[in-house]
């Protein structure tokens, strides 16, 4: 007789009950595996204990709650008794499989925990449907390790999708007192940074007033502009991406008339989204 734990317990002991019930070939992966790593690359607002286990089967079983795919045993392990996928192997799928800007996201936590580029690269050659999908190379080209959170992922993700250039991650300025401050993103040649507001290291008095007297030392010392980004800017993008572009323009960015013209097309297309 086995215990299995009812939604809204948690993700990990629902996993765990399920990987000793269910037949061998089955795998916890994806979301759920990447939880189990440590990592939540849940969908924003959402409670882990309300999120179903992730499972994948190898093509010769039937699917039990995810799409078959060919599992290597040298891509599966355990942790804490779970039969799972290892960390690549997690890191690979969520590429392959999760929505654009979630699978960026995604990948950045898993470089920043040690995975490499180069080595989901060679693994995915190894695999059908990840090899040669040209999807999954976008997305490992557009991972960078510099982020620091899931929103200046996607915030990064904005600012390529609307047609600005590849922005610089964690961009280091040396300080007064001989320590690097770093910009969460920037273009160092026109010294036009953007910082993100809404995570739990920017909220208090203390740190807040932190964030102001560096970002004033930052302008008037060393003639950087820093647009900050709070939340709102991943439901109502175009007033940050409008004033990236005029921020820019001003310090002398020079984009090509196409680029421009997708710029005007997507911020027109923005505007029009939210009844401007």
């Amino acid at each position: 007789m086995y215990f299995v734990p009812i939604r809204g317990a948690p993700l990990t002991a629902r996993a765990a009950a399920l990987s000793n019930l269910l037949p061998g070939e089955a795998v916890i992966a994806r979301r759920t595996a990447a939880w189990i790593w440590g990592l939540d690359i849940l969908p924003p607002g959402t409670d882990q204990a309300d999120w179903n286990v992730d499972l994948i089967t190898p093509d010769k079983s039937e699917p039990i709650t995810a799409e078959t795919a060919e599992l290597n045993e040298e891509h599966i392990t355990r942790k804490s008794g779970i039969r799972m996928t290892s960390l690549p192997r997690t890191a690979l799928d969520c590429a392959r499989w999760l929505p654009r800007y979630d699978a960026v996201a995604a990948l950045d936590q898993f470089l920043r925990r040690g995975v490499s580029t180069d080595d989901l690269t060679t693994m995915s050659r190894t695999l059908p449907g990840y090899r040669g999908n040209k999807r999954l190379r976008e997305i490992i080209r557009l991972s960078d390790q510099g982020a620091a959170s899931p929103a200046e992922s996607w915030t990064r993700m904005a600012l390529l999708t609307a047609g600005f250039p590849r922005p610089q991650t964690q961009v280091p300025v040396m300080g007064p007192s001989g320590r690097w401050h770093y910009i969460d993103l920037g273009y160092p040649d026109h010294r036009v940074g953007l910082e993100y507001d809404g995570e739990r290291h920017h909220t208090g008095p203390r740190v807040r007033a932190h964030d102001t007297s560096r970002r004033t030392w930052l302008t008037k010392e060393m003639g950087w502009e820093i647009l900050p980004i709070t939340k709102d800017f991943l439901y109502h993008p175009a007033p940050y991406l409008e004033a990236l572009l005029t921020a820019l323009l001003h310090r002398g960015w020079n984009p090509k008339n196409t680029t421009m013209d997708h710029l005007a097309t997507h911020l027109s297309r923005l505007n029009r989204s939210h009844g401007h």
